[in-house]
């Protein structure tokens, strides 16, 4: 029986990496083609490997430096400002048992389930004109990833235990020196595990900019993809190659620390 049960979970695994690999290969092949066998749409390797003039085509054709500049601007300072805002306001909610934290964690629970309303939503950036603005953006992703990351934080907490609070008290340490220069170091797996997992909502998101960055300046790499598949629909490879070099990034990041991915999602659910 035990035989079967891991037969039984070998399959599952081995068509769960299919459903992620195959895509992902068929993106990647079709980048190396030429225009003709890439409007195939199969899965062979190409006969002329034309990744090189694929890349040359589609930086002279689409923005992508200035796209890409405008992503990494998006995503540093929303990473930055979701872990500072995120960990500081779990540390308050774990450590204090009131009234107000308990209606705090309660507006999180609420801040999962609830879905952006992207009119109404549109109407109060609109009020504080930050529309088509970096600021704006960032706020909204800050906003978007806020509840998600804060209980993640809070869940982490759970593992540090209060007594190192008290110690640091009793010595004279601050309220600030206190969190970022005792309980913030402690807090490395789950800081790259919102990190990474944070960058790649941020750098692969489309409604947002859509609709709140929207204008020939200020594109990020997803809206660039958008409006580059409207231009050179018909040339596959171009469309794949863009796609493989918008991607490539937070592959990278996401390969060098997924370690931290785990540990950290798992120290989170195992000390809450």
């Amino acid at each position: 029986m035990k035989k079967w049960n891991k037969l039984l979970l070998e399959l599952i695994a081995i068509m769960a990496i299919a459903i992620v690999g195959i895509p992902i290969y068929f993106v990647v092949v079709n980048a190396f083609k030429t225009k003709a066998e890439a409007a195939d749409m199969n899965l062979s390797l190409p006969s002329d490997w034309n990744i090189i003039q694929n890349i040359k085509d589609v930086f002279a054709a689409a923005a992508i430096p200035q796209a890409f500049i405008n992503t990494f601007i998006i995503t540093f300072f929303g990473v930055i400002l979701v872990i500072i805002l995120c960990s500081m306001s779990a540390f308050v909610i774990q450590r204090r048992d009131t009234k107000i934290t308990k209606l705090l964690t309660n507006i999180l629970i609420i801040g999962l389930i609830l879905p952006m309303m992207v009119i109404t939503t549109y109407y109060v950036v609109d009020f504080f004109h930050l529309i088509r603005t970096y600021t704006g953006v960032v706020l909204l992703f800050v906003s978007t990833n806020f509840a998600f990351t804060t209980y993640l934080y809070i869940s982490f907490m759970h593992g540090i235990p209060r007594e190192l609070d008290e110690a640091a008290i009793i010595d004279g340490v601050g309220k600030y020196r206190l969190f970022f220069g005792i309980i913030f170091p402690l807090m490395l797996p789950v800081n790259a595990s919102v990190l990474i997992l944070t960058a790649m909502n941020i750098w692969n998101d489309f409604t947002i900019p859509f609709y709140f960055l929207n204008s020939a300046g200020t594109y990020t790499l997803s809206l660039l993809i958008y409006m580059f598949f409207g231009q050179k629909g018909s040339d596959w490879n171009l469309v794949f190659t863009t796609i493989l070099l918008v991607s490539a990034p937070v592959i990278l990041l996401y390969i060098f620390l997924q370690r931290y991915i785990v540990s950290g999602m798992t120290a989170g659910a195992v000390k809450s």
